[in-house]
């Protein structure tokens, strides 16, 4: 597969098709990390940091950058906080994914 990670997303999925076996859902966070929990729209019970897989940039992290011909690192800082809704991915065996901030207009 060529191009870039969209690119290839969709070149993945007019490979695969549809897929029954994952499924996306909203969800809001009710605790903040280390010690997340989120409460999936349409479930009863809120899942706490053992069932869920946080992406990186959603937490605090570092990155290392080129910049102008000069080489550094950034820190972010930002990171999910009670009440913020995210989009979450699961999979038949019940992990939950979050990977990203949703922004309702």
């Amino acid at each position: 597969m060529e191009g870039n990670g969209a690119v290839r997303l969709i070149q993945l999925m007019r490979q695969h098709g549809y897929n029954k076996d994952v499924s996306i859902e909203l969800a809001t966070v009710t605790s903040p990390p280390p010690n997340i929990k989120i409460q999936v729209d349409n479930m009863k019970i809120e899942l706490d940091k053992d069932d869920v897989v946080v992406a990186e940039h959603l937490l605090p992290h570092k990155r290392r950058v080129l910049f102008l011909g000069t080489e550094g690192e950034i820190e972010f800082k930002d990171s999910l906080e009670a009440g913020d809704r995210v989009i979450v991915a699961s999979d038949r065996d019940q992990v939950f994914y979050i990977i990203d901030r949703a922004v309702m207009f």
